[in-house]
């Protein structure tokens, strides 16, 4: 208790009254998540501790539950779900309270798999009937042709995070159909959907922000980031299937 006292009152000292009340709600709000589905996935946990080096690797933190259902709103829930980078599970769980037919996580370090299908094995009020957890580079995962929502918290970016969206253009090049990705703090995805590779723009149905509600904006921190930009796409006949737009 006293460490966490501690905590809010250097971050009382540093961010200000405003930015320290909306900490504090978020915990609350998070913490009551936590509570209802039975899970354990607070906390940030870096790389070097997981034994991981990886230039585009990014340290583990879970998303903001009321942003990823808000966000949730945008998208069409049935099909498959996989969240890439999916740490110790929490967008797994929260993922599988929609009528999915089947939500997978990809993570890296088999430390957070086995920690991750220890918060599944226990999570309350889930429907879907199939949660996996998949240990692997994401860079080096099939995607499956069957997938409809794309989740990422922002869990990689440069070569890994091309290779993946690379993948995922090649999977609704295979099975046209409509699919959603779901990306937070879009600095490095926004790019490469601009870009038009590798996914073509003419697949780019429509785009969509979230911001994130009860969330603290601290100092270091850019507030047009504090979001969740859900990209709709539509691969039905849209373009040729030679390939991407040069």
């Amino acid at each position: 208790m006293s460490g966490t006292i501690e905590a809010i009152v250097s971050l009382l000292r540093r961010e200000g009254l405003v930015a320290t009340l909306r900490y504090i709600g978020a915990r609350l709000i998070e913490e009551g998540y936590e509570r209802r589905f039975g899970v354990r996935t607070r906390g940030q946990i870096l790389l070097e501790s997981l034994g991981i080096s990886d230039p585009d690797g990014v340290w583990y933190a879970p998303t903001s539950y009321p942003g990823f259902f808000r966000a949730m709103k945008h998208v069409k829930t049935s099909g498959a779900f996989v969240d890439f980078g999916s740490g110790l599970g929490r967008i797994l769980v929260a993922a599988a309270t929609f009528p999915f037919g089947r939500v997978t996580g990809v993570e890296f370090s088999a430390r957070l798999v086995q920690r991750s299908r220890e918060n599944v094995a226990r999570a309350r009020g889930t429907v879907c009937p199939r949660i996996e957890v998949v240990c692997a580079n994401a860079a080096d995962w099939h995607v499956p042709d069957d997938v409809t929502v794309f989740h990422f918290y922002n869990p990689f970016r440069g070569a890994t995070l091309r290779a993946v969206v690379t993948d995922i253009a090649r999977s609704l090049r295979d099975a046209p159909r409509r699919a959603w990705i779901v990306f937070a703090y879009p600095r490095e995805m926004e790019p490469l959907m601009q870009s038009g590779t590798p996914i073509p723009r003419a697949w780019q149905a429509s785009v969509v922000d979230e911001l994130w509600p009860v969330h603290p904006v601290f100092k270091e921190e850019p507030a047009d980031l504090i979001r969740y930009r859900v990209y709709a796409l539509d691969s039905t006949g849209a373009v040729s299937t030679q390939g991407p737009e040069p």
